[in-house]
């Protein structure tokens, strides 16, 4: 007998743990699906690219400039006829190379940055989109079990009353709730082809499927944080606080060019002049060359360096405000997971006696010992606890997989490994 119970409790063992490899797969694959295939996904790269170019066309020195100039065209030219040519390029001075280096390379790695944040974003919503069609799917099946049982049921209450043992009117008040539970399997059949069309929005249509047993499978495989994890500095290396971080630098280092280009950048300019002959005095070419460097007067240029500080001002802001909204995101999100938890913890040795529950109602029934408005309010308890447990592993799921984008932790929620290039 132990070693029959060894081996069960073995084979169980197994079995749990390839429902929880297979959920991850699937997981995995929605999530590298969303990547490859979401519109919305590709704005926000492009996004990204284009707050990149502008930040790098702010830090270059404008383009050069060629100018030429000649007097008179064709019939029209005289002897004494001028010819010029200039060229010319405005350029970073003193007090600008600096910051123009320093808003390239924040760029270029803030890029980067924003990038990954919109591919993991991506991800986080496919796989909340993908949770909620499971839950949708298994509340369906709660709603299919349902039905059936009331099939039996009233097949079973039409054929006493065939044999005169109950009245009419309990067959018809039976097949009223017969008529319900048609209704709510209806709507939840909806409700699992709404939540498939969201899914697909960003995965395409061959994203896998959710499976019966994947939100209880993907809680065995996925963690809850302590609570000591949840801090301010453990999310400055989330994907939220990251971005919002990489944003606010480049806006700073804008602030920065902005400031230091103010009164505007000098301009060089190098000049060929051909002056021709003028009677016994011969022609010839001149060359010249100049530079001119503004001077740090007038309000205009105040002005503009009083916008930059402002612009500083507001980024330094939004990155503490993010920090806040972060954190409080994340002690929220720990909560939901905790409450979840205690519910499941709860509900854990009702749910495992329902089958022997749904059995024993049915058997009542079929003897007589129990009415069917009995056996009804019995099956309605049944179908409730198993919507309670569905709840709470979809709130569970959900908030554990907050908590891993916001700490960018993948041993809390199961996340594909993807990379993301810079746009250009």
């Amino acid at each position: 007998m132990t070693i029959l119970v060894s081996v069960l409790l073995a084979v169980a063992g197994s079995a749990a743990g390839d429902d929880q490899v297979g959920v991850v797969q699937r997981v995995e694959s929605v999530q590298l699906a969303a990547v490859a295939s979401s519109p919305a996904l590709q704005a926000r790269l492009h996004e990204a690219a284009l707050t990149g170019a502008e930040a790098r066309l702010e830090a270059a020195a404008v383009s050069p400039y060629v100018e030429w100039q000649s007097e008179g065209m064709g019939s029209e030219r005289t002897l004494n006829a001028q010819d010029s040519l200039r060229i010319g390029t405005p350029f970073n001075f003193f007090g600008q190379i600096g910051p123009a280096r320093d808003l390239t390379r924040t760029t270029g790695e803030g890029v980067a940055v924003m990038q990954h944040a919109a591919v993991r974003s991506a991800a986080v919503e496919a796989t909340q989109r993908w949770l909620d069609l499971a839950a949708a799917v298994e509340r369906l099946e709660v709603r299919k079990a349902r039905l059936a049982r009331l099939d039996t049921a009233l097949a079973l209450l039409e054929a006493r009353h065939q044999l005169g043992e109950v009245a009419g009117t309990e067959v018809a008040q039976l097949d009223l709730e017969h008529t319900d539970a048609s209704l709510l399997e209806a709507a939840a059949a909806a409700e699992v082809e709404v939540r498939r069309q969201a899914v697909a929005e960003l995965c395409g249509p061959s994203f896998p499927a959710p499976q019966q047993g994947d939100l209880a499978a993907l809680v065995d495989a996925s963690r809850s944080p302590a609570s000591d994890d949840i801090h301010e500095q453990a999310l400055q290396a989330g994907v939220p606080m990251q971005h919002a971080g990489s944003v606010a630098e480049i806006e700073e280092a804008r602030a920065r060019m902005a400031s230091a280009t103010a009164w505007g950048r000098p301009m060089i300019e190098a000049e060929w002049e051909h002056f021709p002959d003028i009677g016994p005095v011969p022609g010839y070419d001149a060359w010249g060359f100049r530079i001119a460097v503004p001077l740090p007067l007038g309000s205009a240029g105040a002005r503009q360096r009083a916008a930059a500080r402002e612009r500083a001002a507001v980024a330094i802001a939004s990155r503490q405000t993010a920090a806040r909204e972060t954190l409080s995101r994340a002690e929220a999100a720990l909560a939901v997971a905790e409450g979840a938890e205690s519910r499941l913890t709860t509900i854990a040795s009702a749910v495992k006696s329902l089958p022997r529950i749904e059995e024993s109602l049915f058997a009542q029934f079929r003897l007589g010992v129990l009415s069917y408005l009995e056996y009804v309010y019995g099956t309605v308890r049944h179908d409730e606890l198993l919507l309670t447990a569905i709840d709470a592993h979809i709130d569970l799921l959900a908030a554990r997989l907050q908590l891993s984008y916001l700490l960018d932790d993948p041993s809390i929620f199961p996340t594909a490994a993807y990379s993301t290039e810079e746009e250009s």
